[in-house]
């Protein structure tokens, strides 16, 4: 999937006066949004490309998901990304005709008014594959699902509450944003383990959209909370096949940027759950080996 708009020999090979950079620079930067058009226009009419860009995304979750739409097209199985010099700087060197995956970086500026505004920059990033580091292994299946369950509990924003009997059947959580609790079925087994982690990461990641919106509407809330979900599962290796990340239908009547918002909506979910999700795990694995040592 790697395209030619990226590769290194495009750099300039002549001086430029200040106009021509200029309009060279535009032009890349051109190109990087022209790509990142193309990837929505494939994601929000193809399936598989969706799923394919959810994978990406769990990966590299730092990146927002115009930069995560460049780095499928160019890299899909990207891990971990960083400049020439910082890989350099880790004594680390890029691999023979390797090209550069473009993705955009905001950059701050004054305007005249004094105000600051963001702007935003081609910037030139290298996966680990691409380099002679080694790669962090991917993330080992799980069956035992209860340390990522209590993490996701104990790092929430928001209550849950122990009930013996949920509303609909074969259901092990649900969030009720009237009373700002995520219920979940008491007495689970162990054996139903991935399900709970799966049901209750989707409504988790509802009551973080609700926590986050001023108006919240469940069904229009939906499809992010699936993707966040989605994701948070790759990302700790819980099973991701009883997820079904269809492409909404209102997709047909919205624009590029429209999609994107619902793509970064779903990723910024998961990302804050994530980063809570983590801290808690950190936290607790401190302690642990606190407890070694005494």
């Amino acid at each position: 999937m790697t395209k030619d708009f990226n590769s290194n020999a495009n750099a300039p090979k002549k001086r430029y006066t200040k106009e021509e950079y200029a309009q060279y620079k535009q032009n890349e930067k051109e190109k990087v949004y022209q790509a990142i058009d193309e990837m929505i226009t494939l994601v929000s009419t193809n399936p598989e490309a969706l799923q394919a860009y959810l994978d990406t995304q769990a990966r590299v979750d730092r990146y927002s998901a115009a930069n995560a739409l460049l780095i499928m097209k160019q890299c899909p199985e990207a891990t971990q990304l960083k400049d020439y010099a910082d890989w350099v700087e880790e004594n680390v060197n890029i691999k023979k005709g390797a090209k550069a995956i473009s993705i955009l970086e905001p950059v701050e500026y004054t305007k005249k008014d004094g105000t600051q505004g963001i702007s935003y920059n081609v910037k030139k990033v290298f996966d680990v594959s691409q380099t002679t580091a080694r790669k962090a292994p991917a993330p080992t299946a799980v069956t035992d699902t209860s340390k990522y369950v209590a993490a996701l509990l104990d790092s929430s924003d928001v209550k849950y509450e122990l009930v013996d009997t949920m509303l609909l059947p074969n259901t092990f959580a649900q969030y009720d944003n009237e009373k700002a609790t995520v219920f979940i079925k008491q007495g689970v087994g162990a054996e139903y383990g991935i399900s709970l982690f799966q049901q209750l990461a989707r409504e988790m990641s509802l009551a973080e959209i609700a926590l986050n919106s001023e108006v919240y509407n469940r069904n229009e809330a939906g499809f992010a909370a699936t993707c966040s979900a989605y994701m948070l599962c790759k990302k700790y290796g819980v099973d991701t096949r009883a997820f079904s990340v269809g492409i909404p239908e209102k997709w047909d009547s919205m624009s590029k940027q429209e999609i994107r918002g619902d793509l970064s909506k779903a990723r910024q979910t998961m990302s804050s759950i994530h980063s809570k999700m983590y801290g808690e795990l950190s936290r607790q694995r401190q302690e642990r080996e606190q407890d070694y040592a005494r």
